[in-house]
């Protein structure tokens, strides 16, 4: 006999909560002893048709923090099952499938993409269990439909799992042997991971040699939301990249603040270029898409297009809630021309949907807050931000935060320009931060005894190069 018990985790598509899952401990297998079996078909709650999802199941009761005995752990259960694309602790039930299992207590979460309300629940199986449950879910966005499209640009995956992942987490193929030409490189020749490299993505904000790839003009994108963002937490360190100073960026969320003021400061000195996503599954334990990148491609979606999109601008990144904007009818990364003397003040516009808590969106002006709004007072604008105004050259994007403890968890917009007599906005401060990031990579150059000797004065030059190209860009600085 089978006993279940099912719930939306979600009440409403703007505020939701999520339970809390600790994946930690080993992995419990079901089959191919099973005591029995339940067969579960996923359908989207208004069409009744068959949907992909993702399932994450796990032996074991949720903790209930009331319980006056110490709950069973739970354990993330392996089912060893052909074309399920199971790793990490979840697996793919494309619409339907048969779940063969023991006897015991069962708890899951299930996901069908960021668009549908999400699933928790416990069941028990019992011996010589055999019955069917129908679970239907319920979408609260339709991204596409708006002309947005995802993708996650760090993966690294089967590639005959791809399809039914991609289908289920809502995401694009972007893979096409033409797009590492539009963002100036050689092509990739994975069809399960595109390659940042190759393609010119900064795989972290504050990698060392990021000053070094904007001065030789190698950086098209840089990925703001990067691998060490989980699902459920955080890899709390910069062992890929310069470390960040931890008085100043404290906690789970220190990572991901020291990412986004470094790509701020990319900003500051006047380069143009776009934010992206990658959640590095296949190398962690992610998700594929758990750190996202959307395009907007309007009506007509083809890889060309959406890496097109990106190259613009025409982006969102998330690890959590939708964030769609537009700014006098336009998509991120338009430039706006201003007259001289002229204050230009700009409408903002934005559609936002999550299933996580947001706490509060933010205007960023050129790289600091400029308006903050909470979620109820947004609701109340009927989806309007305060306008922003500029009186010279500078940026603007707009970022939602959620109130996830374990880690930061947000979505961001590309960012907006604003032009001034042809000229960008290039600031003495964050200028001056790439001159001493020069200074402390040459230290750690000289300090790193697994490089050689030749490779390490090949680097000392290109850095040199570097600090010449930032000193002559602080000539042209036009603000603090």
């Amino acid at each position: 006999m089978f006993r279940q018990m099912v719930r939306n985790r979600f009440r409403t598509y703007l505020v939701v909560f999520l339970l809390g899952v600790a994946w930690s401990l080993p992995i419990a297998s079901a089959a191919p002893h099973a005591d029995g079996e339940l067969q579960i078909q996923i359908v989207d709650s208004e069409t009744k048709q068959p949907i992909a999802a993702r399932m994450h199941l796990s032996a074991g009761r949720a903790t209930n923090p009331a319980a006056s005995t110490k709950p069973r752990p739970k354990r993330p259960v392996k089912l060893n099952l052909p074309g399920t694309a199971e790793f990490g602790g979840h697996f793919y039930i494309d619409g339907n499938a048969k779940l063969p299992l023991r006897v015991g207590p069962y708890t899951f979460e299930l996901e069908a993409t960021p668009e549908y309300l999400g699933q928790t629940g416990q069941f028990e199986i019992e011996r010589h269990a055999d019955d069917s449950k129908k679970i239907e879910m319920k979408r609260f966005a339709n991204l596409e439909k708006e002309g947005w499209y995802g993708g996650d640009i760090d993966f690294n995956r089967n590639a005959k799992d791809l399809p039914l992942i991609l289908r289920a987490e809502g995401l694009q193929d972007t893979h096409t042997n033409d797009y590492a030409s539009l963002l100036g490189d050689a092509p990739n020749q994975s069809a399960t991971r595109n390659s940042q490299s190759e393609v010119g993505i900064a795989a972290v904000p504050y990698a060392w040699n990021l000053p070094v790839w904007l001065a030789d003009d190698r950086v098209r994108a840089i990925n703001l939301i990067h691998r060490h963002s989980l699902r459920d937490g955080v890899v709390d360190n910069e062992k890929d990249g310069r470390p960040r100073d931890k008085s100043l960026f404290p906690g789970t969320r220190g990572n991901g603040r020291w990412s986004e003021i470094v790509y701020y400061h990319v900003l500051n000195c006047g380069f143009r270029v776009p934010p992206v996503a990658g959640s590095g599954s296949g190398d962690n334990d992610n998700p594929v898409g758990t750190n996202r990148v959307y395009v907007h491609c309007g009506s007509e979606f083809s890889p060309k297009t959406w890496w097109e999109g990106l190259e613009a601008g025409r982006v969102f990144v998330t690890n959590g809630p939708l964030l769609r904007p537009l700014v006098e009818g336009e998509p991120p990364g338009y430039v706006f021309h201003a007259e001289q003397g002229h204050p230009l003040t700009l409408e903002i516009g934005l559609n936002l949907a999550t299933r996580v808590p947001v706490d509060y969106l933010q205007i960023i002006k050129n790289g600091a807050v400029e308006a903050e709004v909470r979620l109820a007072d947004f609701k109340d604008g009927k989806g309007k931000l305060p306008p922003v105004t500029f009186d010279a050259s500078g940026w603007f994007l707009v970022r939602a935060v959620t109130k996830n403890p374990q880690m930061y968890q947000f979505a961001s917009t590309g960012p907006y320009y604003v032009e001034q007599a042809g000229q960008p906005r290039i600031s003495k401060k964050s200028v001056q931060f790439f001159l001493d990031w020069l200074t402390a990579a040459d230290a750690h150059l000289r300090d790193d005894t697994k490089i050689a000797d030749e490779d390490r004065q090949k680097q000392l030059a290109a850095q040199n190069s570097a600090r010449t190209f930032f000193n002559d860009l602080l000539k042209k600085a036009n603000a603090d």
